[in-house]
């Protein structure tokens, strides 16, 4: 017994399916991109950063040339929760170098300010693994369905200039975030 198909019946089940297969979603628990080589005058050049939005925290990962204990540069991860109000409500700041610490602040513009934010967060570098991983609670900004998420790296080594590394780019935003089942 032989089975003939019409070639109409697949052109039919692919022009159904492609628009599904290349809708992209509103919105995903998890952002990654990576960053081009663009900070050459720092060592701490962040290749990338990866964000992951889930039911209690969002957890971010920022990805480096090379990170080092002896780092003279700094980190800001910029949060943003009201897609109304221009720049971010939150920065969490850290050096990236030992000994130095982080805090996690209501943001004044894309600068820190000094209203501390007391929720449960942590952040540390990974200087074997070349990563800054930070962790927000999400009571941290009540909770919010969905976040953007920039990152800034500022490098003063050389004392000269101070070179700067913003992903996705300066001042620029994440793809809206929400929050899923993951971090």
């Amino acid at each position: 017994m032989r089975t003939r198909i019409s070639p109409a019946v697949p052109a039919l089940v692919l022009a159904a399916a492609l628009p599904a297969l290349f809708a992209a979603p509103a919105h995903a628990e998890f952002y990654s991109i990576d960053d081009p080589a663009d900070a050459k005058a720092s060592l701490t050049d962040i290749y990338g950063i990866e964000a992951d939005h889930g039911g209690e925290n969002v957890l971010v990962k920022v990805r480096f040339n090379e990170l080092m204990r002896s780092s003279a540069a700094a980190v800001s991860v910029f949060v943003d929760t009201d897609r109304d109000a221009k720049g971010p409500e939150y920065v969490l700041t850290s050096g990236l170098g030992d000994g130095t610490d982080y805090v996690l602040t209501e943001a004044d513009g894309w600068r820190g300010s000094g209203e501390r934010v007391r929720c449960d967060y942590a952040a540390r570098p990974r200087w074997g693994k070349d990563v800054f991983r930070a962790r927000i609670g999400r009571e941290c900004f009540d909770r919010a369905p969905s976040v953007r998420i920039s990152v800034k790296m500022v490098d003063q080594a050389d004392g000269s200039h101070p070179v700067r590394d913003w992903v996705p780019q300066r001042r620029r935003w994440s793809l809206p975030i929400a929050t899923g089942l993951g971090a």
